[in-house]
């Protein structure tokens, strides 16, 4: 049996409740170490009837067998069935907690509905953020998880490239959507995102790999609404630039043990060439042995220059001078890009292979990456 608990030194307040510990210690000192009550009563600054009636309680706290009290206003039937009712669709999930109320004509009030679900853990969060994925897309991911599945230190031969749009003044909107822990990208949490104009763009084009990370350039397009074109790409990235990327990145993956040679990853973007060989951007790699890994279109998800994409646009978003014109957007973004530690870029190339098993559970599916 436990030893006596020794007395608290501090006072009991009048007409404040007893504490389980002093209860239980109470009890222990009555019974074990033969305490009087008068004793326990001056000890703990109470009466000795209040002593006498702790020392009759069968169990030191007591038990509620039932709950007494009203029933909820939303019993677990009536939960469940909001649960299941808001998850079925994208638009259900961003209804706020007003609006679902009205939606389901519900009888309690806006308060209770809130207390419910949030015990049931379902809360308003930011919805997660993905591009629209069709059928043939998801299925041609599946594939490319399939074909890399084996895939370890070849990850770090892959040099990764991918153009960016940073906007002055622009503002995107982030809807929120009702779900708990776990649920970020399930079908019906997702915003998918779609291409629009912006009005003041700054484009960029970068690359990484394993142990490398090029200088970042600021590209022009001639194309319709400043679009980026397949003759913008080969005067301003593969003719002056890309030679010397990938032999310096060479350097890196001929250490390697065994020694590789380097693949140069680029995505879908129609600007690169992908779909024909007569264009002007493949002829130039067919003829200067650039060796492109294939990519899945529609895949963000398993680029991961993209994660330095979303680093630079969470610091530019932190700063307390937000850019106004061009001149200075380009130079905050180019110090953020040159501020990216090379040790946190190499954590993203070995962790791929963790993606790629994620993208094969998922059977090509939006990952949380």
């Amino acid at each position: 049996m436990d030893s006596p608990a020794t007395p608290p030194m501090l006072d009991h307040v009048p007409g404040e409740e007893i504490h389980t510990e002093d209860k239980q210690a109470i009890r222990q000192l009555y019974k074990q170490a033969r305490f009087m009550p008068s004793h326990l009563s001056t000890l703990y600054n109470v009466g000795e009837s209040t002593i006498n009636r702790v020392l009759r309680y069968d169990q030191t706290t007591r038990n509620r067998p039932t709950r007494t009290g009203r029933p909820h206003l939303l019993n677990d039937a009536q939960v469940n069935w909001i649960i299941e009712w808001l998850s079925e669709t994208y638009r259900q999930r961003t209804l706020n907690w007003v609006k679902l109320h009205d939606e389901l004509e519900l009888k309690c009030s806006t308060r209770t509905l809130v207390c419910r679900l949030k015990q049931r853990g379902y809360f308003r969060c930011v919805a997660c953020q993905k591009p629209y994925l069709t059928a043939d897309q998801v299925h041609a991911r599946f594939l490319w998880a399939i074909a890399h599945i084996f895939w370890h230190l070849e990850w770090r031969k892959v040099l990764w490239s991918d153009e960016v749009t940073f906007l002055v003044g622009g503002r995107t909107v982030k809807e929120r959507v009702t779900r708990k822990r776990g649920e970020k990208t399930c079908p019906t949490c997702i915003q998918h995102q779609f291409h629009r104009g912006h009005t003041t763009p700054v484009n960029a084009w970068g690359a990484i790999g394993y142990g490398y990370k090029s200088p970042l350039l600021f590209i022009q397009g001639s194309g319709k609404s400043g679009a980026f074109k397949q003759t913008d790409y080969l005067a301003q990235i593969l003719e002056p630039h890309l030679e010397g990327f990938i032999d310096d990145f060479a350097t890196i993956t001929h250490s390697l043990s065994p020694v590789a040679e380097p693949l140069f990853m680029e995505d879908g973007n129609s600007a690169h060439g992908h779909k024909t060989t007569r264009n002007c951007c493949a002829k130039w790699r067919t003829a200067h042995g650039i060796i492109l890994m294939p990519h899945p279109s529609t895949s963000p998800d398993m680029n991961p220059i993209e994660k330095c994409w979303r680093w630079i646009k969470q610091r530019l978003h932190r700063r307390q001078h937000q850019p106004t014109n061009e001149e200075e957007m380009q130079a905050a973004v180019t110090e953020e890009w040159d501020a990216i530690p090379q040790e946190w870029i190499n954590s993203l190339i070995d962790k791929q292979e963790h993606w790629v098993h994620v993208l094969m559970e998922r059977f090509g599916w939006a990952t949380p990456n």
